[in-house]
């Protein structure tokens, strides 16, 4: 039914079996360097072009929505008054009929 599998590993300090390295990984050790800094480089650049255009037309946006909001303000100073031009016009007739 159950099967208990048991495994020993054995830590040894002496270094009876050092690892050795290929000279293949040393060289990909040596390229993987500059291949993490230049895809850092090419990420931030793609990120902040991206942003770029992502932040243009929300400016945009935002810079109406201030526009439209500070034209309304200003259009509506005081609900009660009403600002008109007139002339005063008076009737020169019934002035000099009383005279």
């Amino acid at each position: 039914m159950l099967k208990i599998y048991r495994k020993t590993i054995l830590i040894d300090g002496s270094g009876a079996h050092p690892r050795l390295e290929s000279p293949q990984s040393k060289l990909s050790n040596l390229l993987s360097i500059p291949a993490m800094i230049a895809g850092a480089v090419l990420g931030t650049v793609v990120f902040s072009a991206f942003f770029a255009l992502l932040l243009i037309p929300v400016a945009i946006i935002g810079i109406r929505g201030w526009w439209l909001l500070r034209k309304l303000k200003n259009a509506q100073v005081d609900g009660q008054s009403l600002e008109a031009e007139y002339t005063v016009v008076s009737d020169t007739s019934k002035k000099s009929d009383s005279d």
